[in-house]
């Protein structure tokens, strides 16, 4: 039996939270708003309040040993700390006692009342600040800090997931199409090639050129293969046999696979937009504006292009890394 991924003491926390800042109307709507459903006991028991009473059956409902129940459940804690009043010294050593359960629960309370998973050694941090909405990025991050020891194929599903949605989110930063039911290959191809990293756009005169090819080459084979996993061993095709051999050391393997490609394509996106502007090529081509030898190189934009400092031109159809 899978142990609870938020402890008993933690959900007394929220209790006393409901009883203290809410009242009937705002409880029921906090569940309720994530699709969960109150479970009341047969017989009556009015001892530790209706407000107490109405949280125990919600939670009862709750499989807190589930990952995606426990991240709605999640968005219900939220909920319940928004409640608190701004500025009250009681509203504080409350929320400091609510952190200090959630820490070990592998979870964490920001200023913004946001509660985040912080597991050590299990998720490093994206540069998401990059994306202009990144929810669903966090939304894949919580649910594999969730399942990555817990249950690995839910972890492996949800690696290639984060993968999805990080390159759709990637090539609308960039203005570029995709088909939304596009699997894992075509995607992977479309935003290396958006951000000219792909093995074709490497510059022949690249320095090092063959190991980066190669190198972004079995970067995309890895994340390919991390989609093959997860269509050999994810929860989501209706299975009629239960996956196994699957180890949570497998399911850090494609983590750890998925967290990687994500930075490098983040990083990427960032370090295109605050390089130099691009330079102008045509009959000034002779004259270059760019970045001076050594710097950073920009991405190509209309009626631009690339100086290659090596060739002595503007290219247009190469990155120099």
């Amino acid at each position: 039996m899978a142990p609870d991924l938020i402890h008993a003491r933690t959900r007394r926390e929220f209790r006393e939270l409901c009883s203290d800042w809410g009242v009937l109307r705002m409880i029921e709507g906090a569940f309720e708003v994530e699709g969960f459903e109150s479970i009341p006991v047969e017989e009556r028991d009015d001892s530790g309040g209706m407000r107490r009473g109405l949280f125990d059956a919600y939670a009862r409902g709750i499989d807190w040993a589930d990952p995606s129940e426990v991240a709605r459940a999640i968005r219900v804690f939220e909920e319940i700390l928004s409640w608190g009043a701004e500025g009250n010294e009681y509203t504080e050593k409350a929320l400091n006692r609510v952190r200090r359960v959630l820490e070990h629960d592998g979870y964490s309370l920001d200023a913004e009342r946001r509660i985040r998973p912080v597991r050590a050694g299990a998720l490093r941090r994206l540069p998401l600040e990059q994306l202009r909405d990144p929810a669903a990025i966090h939304e894949h991050l919580q649910r594999l800090q969730s399942s990555s020891d817990a249950d690995p194929p839910l972890a492996i599903s949800s690696a290639k997931a984060l993968v999805e949605a990080t390159c759709k989110h990637v090539l609308e930063e960039l203005g570029e199409d995709y088909d939304d039911k596009a699997d894992i290959p075509p995607l992977v191809r479309s935003v290396q090639k958006a951000l000219k990293v792909h093995p074709e756009d490497i510059a022949p005169t690249a320095k090092g050129r063959e190991s980066i090819v190669q190198t972004l080459s079995n970067l995309s084979q890895v994340v390919t293969g991390l989609a093959e996993l997860r269509n050999e061993y994810g929860p989501d095709h209706g299975r009629t046999r239960a996956s196994s051999g699957m180890q949570p050391r497998h399911a850090h393997l494609a983590v750890g696979a998925a967290q990687t490609y994500c930075q490098f394509l983040l990083e990427t996106l960032r370090d295109r937009r605050t390089q130099a502007g691009p330079v102008k090529y045509g009959r000034d081509a002779d004259t270059p504006s760019g970045p001076a030898r050594g710097e950073g190189r920009t991405s190509r934009t209309k009626g631009c292009g690339w100086w290659d400092f090596e060739e002595g031109r503007v290219s247009e159809d190469w990155v120099v890394l």
